[in-house]
């Protein structure tokens, strides 16, 4: 689970921010906060999503799960942080994300290196680069932990 207090500066801060709203399932009420109007998102063997009303888009078309079969299922995400460390306007994060059903099984476990820079205050673009054999990876056993 991300934890804002792992933030070194007021730009790791607003990364994390991003990351734990999609924890708690209130991204798509915090991006206009979060996001500049033109954030770019790209994600590895996905198409890049550019402007803040594109995500949006994007989510109520089924988000991710609409190109990712695996996904389907997913009720719920948390991601783990291992590293974070910025320079100036760029923030780099080394993350595991996880894609809970609601069994709490992990259907998607990539692990992850970001990139998110930061223009006025705002995320303007984050880039995650992973292997995407997780587009395939076969669900863990359930963890109750995890399920609903």
């Amino acid at each position: 689970m991300i934890d804002l207090t792992d933030a070194g500066c007021a730009n790791e801060k607003l990364a994390l921010q991003m990351f734990k709203a999609m924890e708690e399932g209130t991204l798509s009420s915090a991006l206009e906060e979060l996001c500049s109007a033109d954030f770019v998102w790209a994600n590895s063997g996905l198409p890049t999503l550019s402007g803040r009303q594109a995500v949006l888009a994007h989510m109520a078309a089924g988000g991710f799960a609409s190109t990712i079969p695996i996904l389907a299922d997913m009720t719920s995400f948390s991601a783990d942080l291992i590293h974070i460390a910025s320079a100036g306007n760029v923030v780099f994060t080394e993350r595991i994300d996880h894609h809970w059903d609601a069994q709490g099984r992990d259907l998607m476990t990539p692990h992850i290196a970001g990139v998110i820079e930061i223009r006025d205050g705002k995320i303007c673009a984050l880039r995650d680069f992973y292997d995407t054999a997780c587009y395939q990876q076969t669900p863990t056993a359930p963890d109750p932990a995890h399920a609903l």
